[in-house]
């Protein structure tokens, strides 16, 4: 926008404000109803925080939030009945399925992974499909592809046969029926012959590739002893009720993946061990009977099981031996968004098992296999990993009122490869954390394991909401420290919203509601999509009451789980719930980069009475929670409700029966659950 538009635009916005927001000079008693003046002309000098958007608010007037109005599709979709205004999917939802058996072999030494399978699609859609899409994420690697950052050039995936309804497809060209085009990170196939509603369509793929070093921080290998493969087949985007094909090219931050099952087959050397996404099928032909007894322990054991030892490795009797010196390692994983795998011929193994409530029906509870993957000399803090993993699977289990539902969750120690962590279904890889405080790889380890919840059981599309997958899952990571560090004496939430609001304070925020992969360069993308989120998640339960948040947070859990979600999704789910509408709250923190300043503005005394004048100085709208502290400890609590900010009132007055001279402190949000961007003005002291 060039400078001299800047003077029409805003006469523009003050015109519109003065028709719309015309009570804004004046303020309604909150407990009296009596109108009196308002204080919106202050002086810049008397501003609570410098930035132009304060200077805009007390020029142009304060906007009133509007409705939330989803987007088309959602609209759409509500008409259609897959979706519903309640929050819970629609009687008529759907989901595509599909169904892989792929077999893999790495060579560890030269790095390159081949593979070949079937991938049989269920057009559970009521769409005569065409056209199939699949992901190529390993493409990000391929010269000349768009990507957000510099990542590592090893020539992408190499195609080296596709085969559709049991024909042999080439690459598409004019004049061609059938046929598949590759682009970027995308392959599509145009089909011989279009799948109908409730019909399947099988593909055979073959393909090969170098594993990069590095793949974009999210897999790869580390010195050639330890790999970890993810996003390393070809995959069948999502197609869902709101966008058909929502496939896009993989640029190296999030992802959007469908549900399906998988039969694995990974061969390796003999004497590397391997875990995959799913449940081990033949664990006789890969291991030797001392680990499959340790293994045994594990899973009924609440202490720590050594399952590979440094002796173990040295004296090569992890693995059974070969005649042909490979060993193939068989999977089989049901409902689940991705599948991923590692193997290493040097790391420790070290095991145990959690409690989690009742999954099977017979009453009692079960158990789930907790695996670590490390090296001592890389990883020292390791050695306690598999504990962490232990307390947050079973804490994310009890909070988010759904259980963990798959056999086993293994972390997997990636030094060279990642810093933080990232995420896979039953997976994650993390950095070495050396250096840090146990409590560093205790946070990151309970943040990855709340990934399994959002988005691996509620299906979230990560690449257009990350807020979604990463604000719930700091959220749940913080619910976690707490308890496993209860006189930690720092409070994870309370640091998370500093973090927000220091971004806030400098003007430096972008929308939540942006599509991940198109925040502009610094911090906003990142805080907009872990701190902002989780501390609203905070406010929310502040605003509800504990009891109403968890129902809204474990009805979303329960009724999504396996589903794809959205934003509004979440919304509708909320205000079920609490039987309230929240457009105001959606729109100023969700939609809006609005900030909340709410002011203790004067404490004078009235005879035997104290008038308490609070302010509400910012843009977004929340209500005002007083407490009035007296000589003596006794306390008083008031609220100016959000109703009245809503109103366009900028001001509100509220008595006291108590003397002014028996006050000793007024607070504005006594809990600091509420985002203010300012809380130098939220007290009054005597």
């Amino acid at each position: 926008m060039t400078p001299r538009r800047i003077p029409l635009l805003r006469a523009l916005v003050a015109l519109v404000s003065f028709l719309v927001v015309l009570p804004a000079g004046w303020s309604v008693g909150a407990l009296q109803g009596q109108a009196v003046p308002g204080s919106r002309q202050r002086a810049q000098e008397d501003l609570p925080w410098s930035g132009s958007r304060e200077l805009e608010s007390v020029v142009l007037g304060r906007p009133i939030p509007g409705p939330v109005v989803p987007p088309p599709s959602f609209r759409s979709a509500l008409e259609r009945g897959t979706r519903s205004r309640t929050g819970a999917p629609g009687p008529n939802y759907w989901q595509v399925y599909t169904v892989y058996e792929m077999d893999a072999r790495l060579d560890p030494t030269s790095g390159l992974l081949s593979g070949r399978g079937s991938v049989r699609f269920h057009n559970r859609s009521p769409d005569r499909l065409e056209t199939l899409v699949l992901f190529l994420h390993q493409n990000i690697h391929a010269p000349g592809v768009v990507r957000h950052r510099a990542t590592e050039v090893t020539g992408g995936v190499r195609l080296e046969r596709v085969k559709a309804q049991g024909k042999e497809l080439l690459p598409l060209r004019a004049g061609m029926n059938a046929g598949y085009r590759e682009t970027g990170g995308l392959l599509q196939i145009r089909l011989p012959e279009a799948v109908p509603p409730g019909g399947v369509v099988e593909l055979e793929v073959g393909w090969s590739f170098l594993v990069p070093q590095n793949g974009a921080g999210r897999m790869g290998h580390s010195d050639r002893e330890v790999y970890f493969l993810a996003y390393w087949f070809p995959k069948v985007a999502v197609y869902d009720d709101l966008m058909g094909w929502d496939a896009e090219p993989y640029l190296g931050a999030e992802f959007y993946d469908g549900f399906g099952d998988y039969r694995v087959s990974l061969t390796v050397p003999e004497g590397w061990t391997v875990m995959a996404t799913g449940q081990l099928e033949n664990p006789e032909e890969v291991y030797t009977p001392k680990i499959r007894a340790r293994l045994a322990a594990a899973m009924t054991a609440d202490t720590l099981v050594a399952v590979v030892t440094r002796e173990d490795r040295e004296s090569g009797t992890v693995t059974e031996a070969s005649p042909s010196g490979t060993l193939t390692y068989r999977f089989r994983a049901t409902n689940v968004r991705d599948f991923v795998w590692t193997a290493s011929s040097v790391q420790l193994w070290t095991a145990t098992s959690a409690r989690v409530p009742d999954r099977d029906g017979d009453g009692r509870e079960d158990r789930v296999a907790i695996h670590s993957f490390w090296r001592d000399g890389r990883a020292p803090l390791w050695r306690e990993q598999a504990r962490y993993a232990k307390h947050s699977i079973e804490f994310h289990s009890r909070y988010t009122g759904v259980v963990y539902p798959w056999p086993h969750m293994t972390s997997v120690e990636g030094a060279d490869i990642i810093g933080g962590g990232m995420e896979y279904p039953m997976f994650t890889l993390m950095g070495s954390y050396q250096g840090r405080p146990p409590s560093a790889l205790y946070s990151v380890t309970a943040h990855e394991l709340a990934h399994m919840w959002v988005p691996m059981i509620v299906g979230t599309n990560e690449k257009r909401y990350a807020w979604m997958d990463e604000g719930f899952t700091t959220f749940l990571e913080n619910q976690a420290f707490r308890d496993f560090y209860p006189d930690s004496g720092s409070d994870p939430e309370l640091a998370d919203m500093e973090s927000y609001l220091n971004l806030a304070r400098m003007e430096g925020e972008q929308s939540m509601m942006r599509h991940h992969d198109y925040y502009e360069p610094g911090p906003a993308g990142g805080v907009a999509s872990y701190q902002k989120p989780a501390s609203l998640l905070v406010t929310l339960r502040a605003l509800l009451g504990e009891e109403k948040f968890l129902e809204a947070y474990r009805t979303f859990h329960r009724e999504w789980a396996f589903k794809h979600p959205t934003p509004w999704d979440w919304f509708h789910t909320v205000e079920r719930v609490a039987g309230q509408d929240l457009d105001w709250f959606w729109r100023s923190f969700y939609y809006e980069t609005w900030v909340l300043d709410h002011a203790v503005a004067s404490v004078v005394g009235e005879g035997d009475q104290t008038l308490i004048v609070v302010e509400d100085r910012g843009w977004a709208y929340l209500p005002a929670r007083i407490r009035v502290e007296m000589e003596g400890g006794s306390v008083l609590e008031r609220e100016v409700p959000v109703s009245h900010w809503l109103r366009g009132n900028t001001r509100a007055e509220i008595r006291v029966p108590v003397p002014v001279g028996n006050l000793r402190r007024v607070v504005v949000d006594p809990e600091g659950r509420f985002p203010d961007v300012n809380r130098q003005n939220n007290v009054w002291a005597r």
